[in-house]
């Protein structure tokens, strides 16, 4: 070969290496870039229960890390927030994440929030002595970073609103039976807060004039009728009185004072309806009947395009969903009842730690 002339072989063999190499940075710089650009938001959900916290990748709803605790109603303020700090902190380590890397925080909690200012104004089924909080703004002094307030289903609507039951659908109501019983209104693809961030409290919809003491002081409202922990209360009484039931065996000593219902769980009901436990089996009927009369209600006031129900009595016990959605249809005018789908939430636990991470982030 002359001088100066170079081969074909030669000049393929000394492009493989550069090309391919060139293909590997220009890679690693793509991934880079998107590790550089992707939102995350840190979610926590502070049921009456149970307490759970996540980071969440807010583009594709992805749960990165996850920390879960027991709610204490005899916790005060000092104590609650040292929990949430906990809470947070746990999840952030199992994202393996700092918290300077999220874009926001949001936080829904079981009760009554003044979200403009952040504020916690009180919490009818957690600590009574919790009133008038400010709890975004000691959250974002610990973690350094924004953070909104939000009651916890309708975190749980706008996790559903993106990623679950309510994508594309514009128009819709939660609601969630757990310890209470909690709603949330979207129109439009957005949350109706109305007035004073309190929309969509259809657990306490009276649904008896004089009736039931709930837990939040009225009466007759729905959340005394067929939340967990009015069904717990139900089925305590009648075994008090003697009646018979497999419950005796699945929980040989209840607490009559276990915190919000708790010493009859979901679980329990579910063991109790499967065996076909006549006195369990009887009271779901009974609640699920309570709950429809609550949903015909909010379907002839809203009109909704589809209910979407969660929460963790709904989820183990499909007995109490389809007996309220049969009463629903029954009850409520004939043109809405028709018209309206009603539908089980579809992110289960997560939709309310991916809804908060959302609207963290959003507003922030």
């Amino acid at each position: 070969m002359a001088s100066g002339t170079v081969n074909a072989r030669s000049v393929a063999a000394w492009r493989g290496p550069v090309v391919r190499s060139l293909h590997m940075d220009m890679a690693a710089n793509s991934a880079e870039g998107r590790q550089m650009t992707r939102r995350l938001g840190l979610g926590i959900d502070y049921g009456g229960t149970k307490m759970l916290a996540a980071v969440v990748d807010i583009d594709t709803g992805q749960v990165l890390g996850t920390s879960k605790k027991r709610s204490r109603a005899v916790d005060s303020s000092d104590e609650l927030l040292r929990r949430l700090y906990d809470l947070g902190d746990a999840a952030l380590g199992d994202a393996g994440i700092a918290s300077n890397e999220l874009t926001g925080i949001g936080v829904g909690i079981a009760g009554q929030v003044d979200a403009e200012r952040g504020i916690l104004l009180g919490t009818p089924n957690l600590s009574q002595a919790t009133v008038d909080l400010p709890l975004a703004a000691s959250l974002s002094s610990h973690f350094g970073v924004p953070t909104q307030l939000r009651n916890d289903v309708q975190i749980a609507a706008s996790g559903e609103l993106h990623f679950g039951a309510g994508k594309g659908i514009g128009d819709f109501l939660c609601v969630f039976v757990g310890t209470g019983i909690g709603g949330a209104i979207v129109q439009n693809g957005e949350l109706v807060t109305g007035a004073t961030a309190t929309a969509g409290e259809i657990g306490h919809l009276i649904i008896q004039a004089d009736g039931r003491l709930c837990g939040c002081g009225g009466r007759g409202h729905l959340e005394a009728y067929a939340s967990r922990t009015a069904i717990t209360r139900s089925l305590l009484g009648d075994l008090k009185r003697g009646r018979e039931s497999i419950l005796t065996e699945l929980i040989p000593a209840p607490s009559e004072d276990a915190p919000g219902g708790t010493a009859i769980r979901s679980g329990i009901l579910a063991k109790a309806v499967a065996a076909d436990d006549p006195l369990v089996t009887e009271t779901i009927i009974q609640a699920g009947h309570y709950l429809g009369l609550g949903l015909a209600s909010a379907i002839n006031l809203l009109n909704p395009t589809r209910i979407i129900m969660g929460g963790g009595v709904i989820e183990a016990v499909d007995r109490l969903f389809e007996v309220a959605s049969t009463h629903a249809r029954r009850e409520a005018l004939p043109v809405p009842g028709r018209g309206v789908e009603i539908v089980k939430a579809k992110l289960g636990d997560n939709a309310g730690v991916i809804g908060a991470a959302l609207i963290g982030a959003d507003a922030a």
